[in-house]
């Protein structure tokens, strides 16, 4: 597997940019991160010394209106009431994690191949497919509790916010990989799974190359117990100005 293959070269811990704030963020639940550690399976994927930037998503709305869909229309007790988002490395260092270790993180090591059963995520990467190992190609995932008011059918999620979630978060993977930010202009999807409402997911999007300004990313969603529910891939351009962007 491509995906991966020296990504650890040269430093042990690849810096992030902050992208949210943990706060006053303004979401429904108070505290979104105790909401997730309270369920086994994210406490086990939360506690794992591999991760890098767990955030508390900031849901403020912003003066010039951006992003008002997600801040707003996609932020009550019924639509999105909690979300804590995490960049992860796919094959961090030993010291690395042994640092982490020192600095509190309790959890065990998750393997590569049992982070996520979507495979075709973790392809991809390295200096044949663009990947610079001072930005690399970093796995991003959010955890969202999603309300019952999001559905189509009764107590199924509207088959529409499959594109709109793994969107966001896809996009959020593409803009740390472009200066200005980066806009779709290709998305696919495939639904394997209905999504019944209220339903905690986890899901994820990850950048498997960048050639020239074009930048391709592949999602996913899942449920709490790693099922994936629907897959993802698209096309982003890198824009050459800041022109805002949508991330969560």
């Amino acid at each position: 597997m491509a995906s991966t293959q020296n990504q650890n070269q040269g430093q042990d811990r690849p810096i992030i940019k902050a992208h949210s704030a943990p706060e006053n963020h303004n979401q429904h639940v108070k505290d979104p991160l105790a909401h997730f550690n309270a369920i086994p399976p994210l406490a086990k994927m939360l506690s794992d010394p591999a991760l890098l930037s767990t955030q508390v998503v900031d849901r403020r709305p912003l003066p010039s209106g951006e992003s008002n869909f997600v801040r707003k229309v996609m932020n009550s007790g019924s639509t999105v009431r909690a979300c804590v988002t995490f960049f992860r490395m796919l094959q961090p260092s030993a010291s690395m994690v042994k640092k982490a270790q020192a600095a509190g993180a309790k959890g065990e090591l998750i393997p590569m191949e049992e982070i996520t059963k979507s495979k075709a995520m973790l392809q991809g990467g390295g200096a044949q497919d663009g990947e610079n190992m001072k930005n690399p190609f970093l796995l991003f995932s959010a955890l969202v509790d999603l309300g019952e008011d999001l559905c189509g059918y009764a107590g199924t999620m509207h088959g529409g916010l499959f594109a709109v979630l793994m969107d966001e978060v896809m996009g959020t993977a593409a803009n740390f990989q472009s200066e200005h930010g980066a806009y779709t202009v290709q998305f696919n999807t495939n639904l394997q799974k209905a999504i019944k409402l209220p339903m905690v997911v986890v899901i994820r999007g990850r950048v498997v190359k960048k050639a020239g300004r074009k930048i391709m990313v592949r999602g996913c969603i899942e449920d709490q117990n790693g099922n994936i529910m629907a897959e993802g891939d698209g096309l982003w351009i890198q824009m050459d100005k800041n022109v805002g962007r949508s991330q969560l």
